[in-house]
């Protein structure tokens, strides 16, 4: 049996969620052990798109097989062959990996707004498809603001302002 390009992206969806879900939603969200009213403990919506994720790769997972199957009847290839044929895919996943850790650490730094927007800027061009710009740029802008306002003005969670930013800011406020 083959496996295919929607079997690895499955694979790796699964696992990346499972860790989200299982390892680091755990460690890094502090849940208060009082929560007034009707608020949502902050852990809820990392959690539920965490398990959407994980639905979805385990989804893409079992998909893959009939196509796997129908593949292997196809042909037979080497795994060297098929590293050689995704060089690009791996180095486009390589370059993934190397963007979100930059996102994560890079988070604190510049907060929460630049950092997710140079975030969706960066996956936008790793697509290839250069066919809609204005929609990339826009979507890599729009999206960001309207999701930090939507947290800070509606449920009141606070996001990371970024130490460079909120010192810049205050330096000037003060100044004034």
């Amino acid at each position: 049996m083959n496996q295919n390009r929607d079997f690895y992206a499955g694979l790796v969806a699964t696992v990346f969620f499972a860790v989200i879900l299982f390892v680091l939603i755990p460690i890094y969200v502090k849940v208060p052990s009082f929560i007034p009213g009707f608020a949502p403990p902050p852990d809820m919506w990392p959690r539920v798109v965490a398990v959407i994720g994980l639905v979805m790769g385990v989804l893409a997972l079992v998909l893959a097989f009939p196509k796997m199957r129908e593949a292997s009847r196809d042909r037979v290839e080497g795994f060297g062959n098929r590293i050689l044929g995704n060089k690009t895919h791996l180095m486009r996943f390589a370059g993934i990996l190397i963007v979100f850790a930059a996102f994560v650490y890079g988070m604190p730094l510049i907060g929460f707004v630049p950092a997710t927007v140079l975030l969706l800027g960066v996956l936008f061009i790793m697509t290839g498809n250069f066919e809609r710009k204005f929609w990339m740029i826009g979507l890599a802008v729009i999206f960001p603001v309207l999701l930090y306002l939507l947290f800070t003005e509606v449920t009141h969670t606070p996001f990371p302002k970024g130490k460079l930013l909120s010192a810049n800011i205050s330096h000037l406020t003060t100044l004034i």
